[in-house]
Formats: C-alpha cells, structure tokens, sequence
C-alpha cells in the first residue's frame, strides 16, 4: 500500500451534491482539500455520453433493448432516468448489495463526478424544510426532532440557493419556506385551472409552481482556488482511526484503474459518499475502540434508513380547450396538507404531490414521508463483497402500516383532485413502489441533541470522533416530504462553517 507524503486539512469522500459543496466551501476558506471520487472524470462522461448520444441517432440504439447492459445493471436499469444516461449508474455485478428475500430495495446509484445530481434526466426540483419538518417527531410521537431549527440553517439555505439560481416563487407557506428567487416561474394555463380549482375545492390545498434550478456544479469552483486535487476511479474502503489519539488520520482506497491500494491522510475526514454507501464505509471501519462500526457508541450507525414513498401511474386527460394546453412538459407541486392543520386517523406525517402537464395529459406523483424505524437499517454482508473486496451493505427497508395507509390516502386524493378540477381519471396504480426507488435515502447516521442516541451533533460531527464528519442525507433525523437534496447541501455549507472556525481555533 502506498501512503501520499501530503497530509491534506481535509479529506472528502464523494464528489456528489454534498461533497462538492464541502469542497468549495473548504478550499475558499483556505483549506487543502482531497476530493475522492469513485466513478469516471467529467471529461470521460462527456465522451460516453457523446457516443451514446451517436448511437441513438445514428445507429437506433436503445439501452432499454440491450439486454448485456442490463445484465449488468439490473437494478440501476429499473429506474426512469437510467435510458437517458445508463454509464452513469454503476455496474451491479461488480456493486452488489444484499435484502432478505421478502424486503428488496433498489439502491440507485451514480459513480462519477457530480453524482446522482449529474445524471441527464435528475428531477432537479429543490425544497426547504421547516420547524413543521424539524419538529415533527415531538408533534406525532414518530421519532426525534432535529437538533436545530429554521432559524439555524436559513443563511446555508440562501448560500446554497444564490449560488445554484433557483427559480420559482415566493408562496408564503409556514410549512414550504420560500427560497431566495432568482427568478420567477410562471404557471402554465394547465396549471392555473387545476390551482383554481383546487384552491377553491378545499383552502388548506395549494397548487404552486415547482422550485427548481440547473445541477449543483460546485467542484470548478474549488479547483480555482488551487488548493483542490480531485482524484477519480478512488474506492475507498475503510477509514482510517488510531485508537490512541481518538481520531481518525485518513482513508485507504483502491484505485480502480490499477487495482492498487494507497493511503490518505487528512487532518479531517468528510464522508459525503450518499447515505448507504456512507454509513457501509463507518461499519468497515471497525477498530478496537469501535468494533461494531467507527464512531458508533451509540448503536444507531445503520439503523433509521428512510425513502420517500413513491408512486408512479396516477394519470388523466385534462379536458381542457387547446388554447390551455402546452405541448412542453411542465410541472407544479402540491405541498403536504395531511397532518398540518389536522391529525389524520390512521397515519402520521404526509405526502406531497408532484404534477406534471404535457399537452393534454396530466401525471400525478405523490411523495410520501417514511417514518424513521431502528429496524429499517442498512448492515454489512458477512459473505458478499464487491470487485474490491469490500463487504457489502445488506439493506433491510419495509414500508409500515403508516406508509401504506398514507398511500392509500394518496391515491383517494390525487383522483379527487383530478375529477375536481374536469379531468378524466383514465389510469390508477395503487401499488407503492419498492423502497429505493424514490431516490431519496437518507438516516442511518443521523444528527441529534444526545450522543446515547445519534451518531452526529447538530454539526454534522460524530460525537465519538472530533475530526470526522458526516455531510450528506446519512445525518437526517426524520424525512419530510420534501426533495432532500437542498437540505442536504444546506447541511453541509453550515457544517463547513463550523469546521473552518475550528481550523481557526487550532482544535485541528
């Protein structure tokens, strides 16, 4: 194994949404930064994707129809953005998981620089949280409030938001805050009438535009600064932790091109590598103080897994006069208004509902919030490993009683939403789809006010470790209904803020 002679000030794993952000933010303020990355270059993905893009247009190519490819990627296949750019997901037979026979879970990802935010065909709509959100848990009894509140991340929210562009429009929603705009979005006449007749139907229900921004390219940023080296095709598989100093010194990874093992160090650790993939790293890196995982005295490292529960299939004709109808796909929100104002007999939480207008179509999305339960949990495999010997994650993840109600209540609401406002319901699927495939994982080494209870503080540092750092959807105590990335971002900006003002103080 070969050791970098440069201890850099921090090491980031995953060049994703959150390790970009904890790049840029580091490097600006003066810090060394290793950014590693498990996938390919932007340069190499632009070269695939160009080809791909050949094959289509000249050669009829479909990825659908390819049956190698989906060999390989059977489960990264399943998903809807999976045709438009499939070199950007993994290969699932080098990446293998493990789920009990009767509980699958598809675990969607994307290894390349940008991570899943890179992906051609990423939703890209972006959400706030609130003090609804964050305060859930001491609301309905279904686990934990955050350790922090609107008021201590709205100025991460505003750095992340100005930098990205978002574009939508100020609604005035306790429980949807606005963005800071940078521009405004207008609804479509398809969107108006169904607003109109929603609103007026029931006055707790309001239709507004989506919230949305182009992918969150951060790390060009970070290298102008000078102080970024990024390296590619870097599996990390372990972290490294000294048992003397109660720290951690680096990482170990393999290069993926070479099949060699080197060694980074860092003065500090950020784990920004995607909630599973995250929390699969801490629990190989056992050491004699922390055999069941690093940095989990408390027992909770893998456990709370959480994803939005999702439901394609919910479709209508609109009815509506050709003067009203787009032939561009546009798309609206519906934020939740289950258990705001009311408590819903049979389910805690809520739902909201992504609208997505095409011609005279319409396509109704809900977005369900899973509860956080200690036995949905992500562990270590004691047989299967990946092409690089690293075990691998075994996800247990089942939808409750509570999901299914809230989706049976979904469906109920969508179609009457629909039939409200003129629409022909023409098709209904009830059935959620399998944990995963929302894309929204996130828990498994979440933040809290107790270190009996939670793996990380309320900035995003492992209790048990002083110079390791989790920054990604693997610290959130509860869900929301909400797209998670924007939180996700927003989480790291203000735990970079914390960890530069301790490099100032010395304390690494």
């Amino acid at each position: 194994m070969s050791t970098s002679k440069t201890t850099f000030d921090a090491v980031v794993v995953g060049s994703g949404a959150c390790g970009g952000w904890a790049a840029k933010q580091l490097t600006e303020a003066g810090l060394n930064v290793l950014v590693l990355e498990a996938g390919r270059s932007n340069t190499a993905d632009r070269l695939l994707w160009t080809w791909h893009r050949v094959k289509q247009k000249l050669l009829g190519y479909r990825a659908e129809t390819d049956e190698k490819r989906k060999q390989r990627q059977s489960v990264q296949s399943s998903t809807f953005a999976w045709p438009f750019h499939p070199h950007a997901f993994v290969d699932d037979v080098d990446n293998p998981y493990t789920t009990p026979a009767d509980a699958p879970f598809s675990w969607i990802r994307a290894r390349q620089v940008g991570g899943r935010t890179s992906v051609k065909a990423h939703g890209r709509q972006f959400y706030r949280l609130s003090d609804f959100n964050f305060k859930a848990g001491s609301q309905d009894g279904h686990g934990p409030d955050w350790p922090l509140t609107l008021a201590d991340l709205a100025p991460h929210y505003e750095t992340v938001e100005r930098w990205m562009g978002i574009h939508g429009n100020r609604d005035g929603l306790d429980t949807l805050p606005d963005s800071v705009f940078t521009a405004p979005i207008t609804m479509t006449p398809a969107e108006q009438w169904l607003k109109e007749h929603v609103e007026r139907r029931w006055p707790d229900r309001r239709v507004i535009v989506r919230r949305t921004a182009s992918a969150p390219v951060t790390l060009p940023a970070a290298l102008k600064t000078g102080r970024l080296t990024l390296r590619t095709h870097a599996v990390v598989n372990q972290v490294q932790y000294d048992d003397k100093q109660g720290r951690v010194t680096g990482v170990t990874y393999v290069d993926t091109e070479t099949g060699k093992v080197h060694e980074a160090r860092g003065r500090v650790v950020v784990l920004a590598a995607g909630t599973i993939e995250t929390t699969r790293l801490l629990l190989h890196s056992r050491s004699a103080a922390f055999p069941d995982g690093l940095a989990n005295s408390s027992g909770q490292l893998g456990r709370n897994l959480m994803d939005h529960t999702y439901l394609l299939g919910i479709e209508a004709k609109m009815n509506l006069s050709a003067d009203r109808q787009r032939m561009e796909q546009s798309w609206a929100y519906i934020p939740q208004f289950r258990n705001v104002t009311t408590r819903e007999d049979g389910f805690a939480r809520g739902y909201g509902v992504q609208v997505f207008t095409f011609g005279d179509s319409c396509h109704f999305v809900p977005f369900g919030e899973m509860v956080p339960r200690a036995e949905n949990r992500v562990t270590l495999d004691p047989k299967v490993k990946d092409r690089w010997g690293i075990p691998a994650a075994h996800i247990e993840c089942r939808h409750s009683d509570n999901e299914r109600k809230m989706n049976a209540d979904a469906v109920a609401s969508c179609q009457e939403m629909m039939r409200e406002a003129g629409f022909t319901v023409e098709k209904v699927n009830d059935a959620m789809a399998t944990p995963g495939m929302a894309i929204h994982e996130v828990g498994t080494a979440r933040m809290g006010s107790d270190p009996k209870t939670s793996v990380l503080n309320p900035n995003n540092r492992a209790w048990d470790v002083a110079n390791l750092y989790v920054m990604d959807g693997a610290s959130f105590p509860s869900q929301g209904a909400q797209n998670p990335t924007l939180t996700m971002m927003a989480l790291a900006v203000r735990a970079c803020d914390h960890l530069v003002g301790e490099f100032k103080a010395g304390a690494h």
